[in-house]
């Protein structure tokens, strides 16, 4: 399977989906250099962006991703079985998608739009999540992987932090 980060965005734009990415992908946009294999999005709940992101989900021929297992399964996108969980782990022919509802530290999209920085991704604007709220969500997730990353987000932080008081 490929990995189409930009295709991804691209579409759930298109698709009309207000969401802000998070995770590997919002941390390379802000410089890091660690390299990741999914791409992870916090969606806004409501039921029209709901209906928006079945509608996408179709359209990506998202399938739900069993981990533990290692096996997919199709599903049928509507905003009922949306709502049934708050994290999907999901894989497309662009390559693995993660949505989370309320990530770790958060009180999810409407807390992690307020400073989201707006990047121009694959001909349009994307909604990217601020390096503090990265740092915040790494914290409080507390997984090893997550914690390996948090010196390089504290460090380009702080030189953004720098640059922008420079101005």
């Amino acid at each position: 399977m490929s990995f189409d980060p930009k295709g991804m965005l691209a579409r759930l734009r298109d698709g009309g989906v207000r969401f802000v990415v998070i995770g590997g992908v919002a941390g390379t946009m802000h410089g890091s250099p660690y390299l990741t294999s999914d791409l992870d999005i916090c969606v806004a709940v409501d039921q029209k962006n709901l209906e928006r992101l079945a509608a996408t989900l179709k359209d990506l021929d998202a399938k739900e991703w069993d981990p533990r297992k290692d096996t997919e399964r199709a599903v049928e996108w509507s905003v009922e079985t949306l709502r049934v969980d708050t994290t999907w782990l999901l894989t497309t022919p662009m390559g693995p998608l993660d949505i989370l509802f309320q990530p770790s530290g958060t009180e999810g999209y409407q807390d992690l739009s307020k400073l989201a920085v707006e990047y121009e991704i694959a001909g349009g604007p994307i909604a990217v999540a601020h390096i503090e709220d990265l740092i915040r969500m790494k914290e409080v997730a507390g997984r090893e992987r997550d914690r390996a990353h948090l010196p390089t987000l504290r460090k380009l932080a702080e030189r953004r932090l720098s640059s922008e008081s420079d101005l």
